[in-house]
């Protein structure tokens, strides 16, 4: 699936029409690089938000808002504005994709200050031209949509960079594992091994009923007693899992909440020094990498361009010795033949200006006839240097230092020097530590709440594969019975079938499972690798039966993940979703808003170079000028398919969307 474009009509900030075409078709095909990014830059409140809120609305509709009445209040006041004051009343958005089975645009139009949408599906032609409406239910739309991006998953495919971190939070809740199982399938193995075991339990109703064995009635009783025990046990598992659900919502909200108040007093005076008692330790140890380098390099790096000269001129020079000796050993014959020529006595004799000729004259005519090709060089080369096989080697491969790793040492320590200067002014007026006590202890009793309801599922986990096996144990002494009544016929082979079909399809999803959960571990293991600068990580896993991450560390000990920085969990929750994007196989567009914040100038550089151009056949990112600085802009633009930037008009207050970057936008507005 591909977004070809999104269409604007006073929608929110975005006043009059204009578009945003996905693909750029006038563009000539890069045979080198993968034109797959699409970036969209913009400050804050210019309108990034709005932009991905009106892909979730025309996808989803409601089905993504928490509930009907926030839906309803977005939905009322989506009506840009300006066009209300014009005498206006109604905005639109119109999303156009393609997948292998055509291309399609969903038109939403809303009418301001009124709480329902007007949604319409059309069928695209090759120009992006309305070609036919596509009469649809809403819970037709529904399956259409899912089909190709289900509601459930999208948070792994359109999310904002910054608050995609929870998912390392939220990993073990049962909602995050449904949609990692959806992603990769494993949802649909389990629901296909439910749907053979209802009608292996459907068959075997039928089978009592055309046997009448006293013994056999007594088995298929106590069958029966079994079955309505497991689907009494799988109603209280689900009951557990709707209570888990509700209470680990209630325990993330409360995290949240812990995290707003300790984000927004993050800068208090513990906090504080001890940032600036991390910082000063790196301004220490590059000082003296700085020390060491002024001492050891300095002088390899002032002769480093004389240096790169001489390798030049005495490979030059070699080269042309070479070919003098590989020429003369060519014409060593002809030399032979012209001297001992030139040595018969003539009448009238030569002079030298003759012989030089003969001999020029004769080499050229020699060199034809013998088809041999002079290899060396016209131009007359000066031998400077006189060396040995030994010393020309030393000097050839005489090592070079490079003053890159230098630049980027000066540059964090300028950055590092001015986030301490601005640490230690805001120490002077920073308040002192806050207190969560009350939230901590709401969360822990939460916790504990959690705790003991997981129990309780992982006993009834275990009852239920205890009784499932009585069940089969059961089936297989009726079918043993029902063998020596000879009565089964046709039933027999039929209900074999049944069970040879359940048990390989348990045994299918058991390992296709464990695959699923190893190929997870690899890639994983595979992007933290390229996307952290640190080699604390040693060793990833990811849990076949809970489908959850653990990564250790050095010594082998689990690292607690939300212990981490939020720039570490952000990449984590990356890595997973680059994971599952390249396990499920699937080829969903990706839209990406704030990308790079809380992250370094290191970890910012690896997410561009080997996440963003990999991930996806399209990845849409949202940045501000600080996030996709023009350095990490010239990184990206041999992959960049389109650029936008959003730009406000304070007057106005409206939001035009212009053809280019920050860096390269055009002075027209891309409008239509």
């Amino acid at each position: 699936m591909i977004f070809e474009y999104i269409k604007f009509n006073n929608y929110r900030p975005y006043y009059g029409k204009q578009t945003l075409s996905f693909k750029n078709k006038n563009k000539s095909p890069n045979t080198v690089y993968k034109n797959n990014v699409v970036l969209i830059g913009g400050l804050n409140g210019h309108g990034k938000t709005s932009l991905i809120n009106s892909i979730f609305l025309a996808l989803f509709g409601h089905r993504k808002f928490k509930n009907q009445k926030e839906y309803q209040e977005y939905i009322s006041k989506s009506v840009n504005q300006r066009h209300i004051q014009e005498g206006g009343n109604e905005g639109s958005i119109e999303l156009g994709f393609s997948d292998e089975t055509g291309t399609y645009a969903i038109e939403v139009t809303f009418v301001n200050n009124h709480y329902e949408e007007f949604r319409k599906i059309y069928q695209l032609d090759n120009n992006f031209n309305k070609s036919r409406e596509i009469q649809l239910s809403n819970e037709e739309f529904y399956d259409f949509i899912d089909a190709r991006i289900p509601l459930d998953v999208a948070q792994f495919f359109i999310f904002d960079a910054e608050k995609i971190r929870d998912l390392v939070g939220d990993q073990e809740t049962e909602e995050t594992i449904k949609a990692i199982q959806k992603v990769v399938s494993l949802e649909l193995y389990n629901q296909l091994l439910k749907d053979i075991d209802k009608v292996y339990n459907d068959f075997t109703k039928e089978i009592k009923l055309n046997v009448n064995d006293k013994e056999i009635d007594k088995l298929f009783s106590n069958l029966e007693s079994i079955t309505d025990k497991i689907e009494s046990l799988e109603q209280e598992s689900q009951t557990i899992a709707e209570q888990l659900e509700k209470l680990g919502n209630q325990e993330q909200t409360k995290q949240r909440e812990r995290r707003i108040i300790i984000g927004s007093t993050s800068l208090t005076k513990q906090n504080l020094s001890k940032a600036i008692g991390e910082n000063t330790q790196k301004l220490n140890q590059i000082e003296l990498g700085l020390k060491s380098a002024k001492s050891n390099q300095l002088q390899m790096l002032i002769l480093q361009p004389y240096i790169k000269k001489l390798k030049e001129r005495i490979k030059k020079e070699r080269n042309f010795l070479d070919a003098k000796i590989r020429e003369n050993a060519k014409f060593a014959p002809y030399e032979d033949f012209i001297n001992e020529l030139l040595n018969i006595p003539t009448s009238p004799q030569l002079n030298e200006d003759q012989i030089k000729q003969l001999k020029r004259y004769g080499k050229a005519i020699w060199g034809k006839i013998n088809k041999i090709q002079s290899a060396v060089v016209n131009e007359k080369l000066d031998i400077l240097h006189d060396l040995s096989l030994g010393d020309y080697q030393k000097l050839i491969y005489y090592p070079e230092t490079k003053s890159s790793n230098l630049k980027e040492q000066i540059s964090e320590k300028q950055k590092i020097e001015a986030l301490l200067r601005n640490y230690q002014e805001k120490f002077k007026v920073a308040p002192e530590e806050v207190n969560t006590s009350v939230l901590d202890k709401e969360i822990a009793e939460l916790n504990q709440q959690l705790g003991e309801l997981r129990g309780n599922k992982r006993n009834i986990f275990n009852s239920l594969n205890k009784l499932r096996n009585e069940k089969f144990q059961l089936n297989n002494t009726i079918k043993s019975k029902q063998r020596d009544l000879e009565k089964l016929g046709p039933l027999e082979a039929k209900l074999d079938l049944l069970e040879r079909l359940r048990n390989g399809t348990k045994e299918f999803i058991d390992s296709v499972t464990i695959l699923k959960a190893k190929q997870l571990k690899n890639e994983i293991e595979k992007i933290i690798q390229q996307l952290f600068r640190k080699n604390e990580f040693q060793r990833v896993e990811f849990h076949p039966e809970k489908f959850t991450l653990t990564i250790y560390n050095q010594l082998g000990n689990p690292i607690d993940l939300m212990s981490r920085s939020e720039g570490e969990k952000q990449l984590i929750a990356l890595a997973m979703i680059w994971a599952l994007t390249k396990v499920s196989g699937a080829n969903f567009p990706f839209v990406i808003d704030t990308p790079l914040a809380r992250l370094d100038s290191i970890h910012r550089s690896n997410l561009v170079n080997h996440y963003f151009t990999k991930l996806s056949d399209q990845v849409i990112i949202l940045s501000t000028d600080t996030e996709i600085t023009q350095d990490f802009y010239h990184e990206l633009l041999p992959f960049i398919e389109r650029e936008y930037v959003l730009e406000f008009d304070e007057d106005t207050k409206c939001t035009n969307i212009v053809e280019g970057y920050f860096f390269s936008k055009e002075v027209s507005t891309w409008q239509v």
